[in-house]
């Protein structure tokens, strides 16, 4: 596996390598290093060898360009090492970015090894909303045609909802049978929910709202806190924001300057143990991504986080957590409109028994269609296509 993303922060793609693990054994994972971190850790029997490319969050976007390239550069060296030991039969490309494809390439040319192209993003959304620009710009006109390229070169595609893969059909020709659906749902047998008191984190007789994620200003949490200083004088509101990220200082200026330290607290990165305590104190949890072309088609993983711990959750309305949950499972607003997001932790707040029924709804669609046992059987049917 090759994966530009720091392990074991990244979880989500060490759900992945854990249960490819569990029916084909030799897995080795190529990700890069974040200070202080070995050269590689042994993950329930899968070895990540990280590449000594250092992240840091803060790098513009020429630094990033050359970490970028600099990693497809010595992940083929490292690739080509390990290859004549363990003759790899496939290669499992997570992206963004899509371009790191290329250190597969030779390998599939001269070796006939399978490619699996793991869409996690989509290039050209994730490059119009990141840089604010239309779809029309030339970067984005560029990120379609490396996109295009990435599928191109592989024998199979992983999209992490259906939304994705109706997109990559329509911008290439590609048979459907070889793009395989699975989505950003925990592995409960790696993600285990903790339950503790709310006095455990010293938050006794608050009304907890909850973020967990990489923090960007796309993803939204600044109408949160938006909503937090209209509520503050109403109710005994309280938001926790698990995470980190790029914009993580942005959000703290905000807090700063409208006196709200008292009501907002900033863990930082917590691991999976911590981040499941802290939902199990939540009265609600968000997911107030703005309305860009990537969060419109996005099902971020903590939306199935959230539902396994039975707690309501508020969510912008957009296209892909909409076509995945419905109104009377999780409870929409309408994006950065922080006046309609107060109103609706205030309607949780005073309307607990109707709450508890949509967290049943909810609870009940995730264990019919969304348990990891169902995506884990939609990975091994990708992987039998091309072996």
């Amino acid at each position: 596996m090759l994966m530009y993303k720091v392990i074991p922060q990244t979880f989500r793609r060490v759900v992945i390598a854990n249960s490819i693990y569990k029916k084909y054994k030799n897995v080795d994972v190529l990700c890069i290093k974040q200070k202080g971190q070995n050269k590689s850790i042994n993950i329930n029997g899968v070895t990540y060898y990280r590449i000594p490319i250092s992240y840091n969050k803060k790098d513009n976007k020429t630094v990033q360009i050359s970490k970028i390239t600099s990693f497809i550069i010595l992940s083929f060296i490292k690739f080509f090492k390990l290859n004549k030991e363990n003759n790899y039969q496939i290669i499992h490309v997570h992206n963004p970015p899509d371009f790191i494809i290329l250190s597969a390439i030779p390998f599939k040319t001269f070796f006939n090894t399978k490619i699996i192209l793991d869409l996690h993003d989509m290039l050209p959304e994730a490059v119009s909303s990141n840089f604010g620009i239309g779809e029309n710009h030339v970067v984005v006109r560029m990120a379609r045609l490396i996109e295009r390229f990435a599928i191109k070169c592989s024998d199979a595609i992983i999209c992490t909802n259906i939304y994705d893969k109706e997109i990559v059909l329509s911008r290439n020709t590609i048979d459907p049978e070889k793009i395989f659906v699975v989505m950003n749902t925990p592995d409960l047998k790696l993600f285990k929910v903790e339950h503790v008191k709310k006095e455990y984190f010293g938050l006794e007789n608050r009304f907890i709202v909850l973020f967990e994620g990489t923090i960007w200003k796309r993803r939204g949490i600044q109408t949160v806190i938006e909503a937090v200083e209209k509520l503050k004088d109403t109710i005994p509101i309280y938001l926790v924001i698990l995470g980190d990220g790029p914009d993580l200082d942005y959000l703290k200026n905000i807090v700063d300057n409208k006196n709200l330290n008292d009501f907002i607290k900033f863990t930082g990165w917590v691991d999976l143990k911590t981040l499941s305590e802290y939902i199990s104190v939540s009265n609600v949890c968000t997911i107030p991504f703005t309305k860009t072309k990537v969060n419109e088609r996005g099902v971020p993983n903590k939306l199935f986080e959230y539902i396994v711990h039975e707690k309501p959750v508020i969510a912008s309305r957009l296209t892909g957590m909409s076509l995945t949950f419905s109104d009377d499972e999780i409870l929409f607003f309408e994006p950065e409109n922080a006046n309609d997001l107060a109103e609706k932790i205030l309607w949780i707040y005073d309307n607990p028994k109707q709450i508890k029924e949509m967290i049943n709804n909810a609870k009940q669609r995730y264990e019919k269609e969304y348990t990891w046992d169902k995506m884990e059987n939609e990975l091994y049917k990708c992987y039998e296509s091309v072996i």
